[in-house]
């Protein structure tokens, strides 16, 4: 969705939101995150700013502490006075991160520690909570002043049971915007009437989940925004629900670049309801199906359209497992996008890259696209 059908702009504001307030609650107010340096993160597969945020924040934090090294983030307020004067440097971190592994946030640890020697016990101690709890609203510290900024201080108590820092209306209802104009929208529309026609969307954003497993509806609110409520979705909350409740692994195992996230939603936009569909590509994924079960894919055609490189990984995954059965897939993975870092990042992984999701002829895709 984001960066497909939807320009994620409320996202990236956010982002660059959150980085700007945490500089100046740790008394670096020149803190800036450039729309580059976000890009050059996505294409490292660092696609949750749940996770970026936190690394500049330790990042950052390295910085603050050659001048006190006393400092922690300890609120958002900003910090009287100026403790650091330059704009922070991300770029040398982000170049240099090689074999990112899940989550970011962990392997962002290693790599800092290792590279800063000079670091105290307590300092050590402060960017490993930083950094392992990123992603857990309740424990971290720099993932609820970004949740509230992306959802709006009114949606973000009743969702978390937290009270806000801020006053903000939903970064993503203010900034967010469809790519697709309201003739192309129809014209979709009118592809998807063909019964041999099937569209899902596959994105990492939050998403609702049954009750037992927080998370919070972005993608729901993307898909208001761009006006596809029709289509089926699988979001990170499902994903996250059924990992964990369901097979006892980690929240974020079956997110893309997983093959289950893109063959769950391929049985979704069949029809299947979203649990039996999981269940059916977790049992693939671990070895426990048959031709049998995926019997309906053969021959078919899939095309994936991305922004970055996990969800067309996630394609070769799934292509691969349902080999393992003898089903086999045409695929076609198509690159969306017009910025220099993400093209790069994406020519690993692309049959094809165009710059934009707008096209009168949506059966154009399903052609021989030729080389990239």
């Amino acid at each position: 969705m984001d960066g497909v059908l939807l320009k994620p702009l409320g996202y990236q504001k956010a982002l660059i939101s959150s980085v700007e307030r945490i500089g100046k609650a740790l008394g670096a107010p020149h803190t800036r995150l450039t729309a580059d340096q976000i890009a050059a993160f996505e294409a490292l597969g660092i696609t949750n700013e749940w996770d970026s945020v936190a690394i500049c924040t330790a990042l950052l934090l390295i910085e603050v502490w050659q001048e006190d090294p006393s400092i922690r983030l300890q609120g958002l307020n900003a910090r009287p006075g100026m403790i650091h004067t330059k704009p922070p440097d991300f770029d040398t971190f982000i170049k240099s991160f090689a074999n990112v592994t899940e989550p970011p946030g962990e392997s962002a640890f290693l790599k800092i520690i290792t590279e800063n020697p000079w670091l105290t016990g307590s300092q050590r101690d402060h960017l490993h909570e930083i950094l392992f709890h990123c992603r857990d609203i309740y424990h971290s510290l720099t993932l609820p002043g970004h949740v509230e900024t992306v959802l709006g201080s009114q949606a973000f108590k009743p969702q978390y049971s937290l009270e806000p820092q801020l006053s903000t209306d939903s970064f993503l209802l203010i900034y967010d915007q469809p790519i697709l104009s309201s003739q192309q929208q129809i014209e979709l529309h009118r592809w998807l009437e063909n019964d041999q026609h099937f569209a899902g969307i596959m994105t990492n954003r939050p998403s609702k989940a049954p009750d037992g497993f927080l998370s919070a509806p972005e993608a729901e609110i993307g898909i208001e925004v761009i006006g596809f409520g029709g289509l089926p979705y699988l979001g990170s909350g499902l994903l996250g629900w059924f990992s964990s409740h369901h097979c006892k692994l980690p929240s974020f195992t079956f997110q893309k670049p997983n093959p289950v996230h893109a063959l769950g939603l391929l049985r979704m936009m069949m029809g299947e309801p979203p649990e039996y569909a999981l269940k059916s590509a977790a049992d693939l994924w671990l070895g426990r199906s048959n031709h049998k079960n995926w019997g309906f894919l053969e021959n078919g055609q899939v095309v994936i359209f991305e922004d970055s490189a996990k969800g067309l990984n996630a394609g070769k995954a799934a292509q691969a497992l349902l080999k393992t059965v003898e089903i086999d897939i045409n695929l076609i993975l198509i690159g969306v996008s017009q910025n220099p870092i993400k093209i790069k990042a994406l020519q690993g992984s692309a049959d094809r890259i165009i710059p934009r999701f707008s096209h009168q002829s949506w059966d154009d895709y399903f052609i021989d696209v030729g080389p990239v």
